[in-house]
């Protein structure tokens, strides 16, 4: 199962939702759950806001997607965090970030032990020349928003949900957007809440004469 989580604290997240998240679960954070991090603090032990994430994850087993603005001296990066069972995995900044934000280079994918994860951060998912790492056999794509709904990544989500053959999921601050693998919206679930089961499918997209064709894979999860 798949939480999206939005406008709540993180001890609240554990208080009141704590007893649904089972090991293996997949938990995806909008920026406000843990907002600015300062993350050589973290690092140093000085603040400890990533810290209970961390040991959360370790705890239950599950991986979580955490979107926060992450501050490095006087720089801040709009950024994504993968945690899988207690190990930073990594993290994502955005490409094309807003004004007061700095930039990174490339779309990250991280191979956790639920498969290999694709991470956009806000308006990324709109250039599909960025959408490479996402066509190389991930099991998972998530795009993590600080925006309410937004129509154009929506339609680009759809567009990617096409030419992966693979599941979106769109997570804004005020709700979730759930695309099949066919670029049709499955289901849209509003509120600071909101759980997705996200059936998993196995066709590989190649471009065969400037069209998409997909083939079913030999593995499965």
């Amino acid at each position: 199962m798949i939480f999206c989580f939005s406008d709540i604290e993180f001890d609240r997240v554990v208080e009141e939702y704590g007893a649904m998240i089972s090991p293996n679960d997949i938990l995806l954070f909008t920026r406000e759950v843990v907002g600015l991090v300062d993350m050589p603090a973290e690092l140093g032990g000085r603040t400890s806001i990533l810290r209970g994430i961390v040991e959360y994850s370790k705890d239950k087993g599950v991986i979580i997607v955490v979107a926060m603005r992450a501050k490095i001296g006087e720089k801040i990066f709009n950024s994504v965090g993968v945690i899988d069972n207690g190990h930073i995995m990594g993290v994502s900044d955005e490409i094309n970030p807003p004004k007061g934000y700095l930039g990174s280079s490339t779309v990250r994918s991280y191979m956790t032990s639920r498969g290999k994860v694709c991470v956009f951060v806000d308006s990324d998912i709109c250039y599909p020349q960025l959408w490479q790492g996402a066509l190389k056999g991930c099991r998972y794509i998530f795009c993590l928003n600080s925006s309410c709904s937004d129509v154009e990544r929506i339609s680009c989500a759809r567009t990617l949900a096409r030419a992966t053959g693979r599941y979106v999921l769109c997570k804004f601050t005020d709700s979730g957007v759930c695309i099949n693998s066919y670029g049709k919206i499955e289901s849209i679930k509003w509120g600071r809440m909101s759980a997705f089961y996200m059936p998993l499918t196995f066709a590989v997209g190649k471009v065969v004469k400037g069209k998409i064709k997909f083939a079913e894979e030999k593995n499965s999860y």
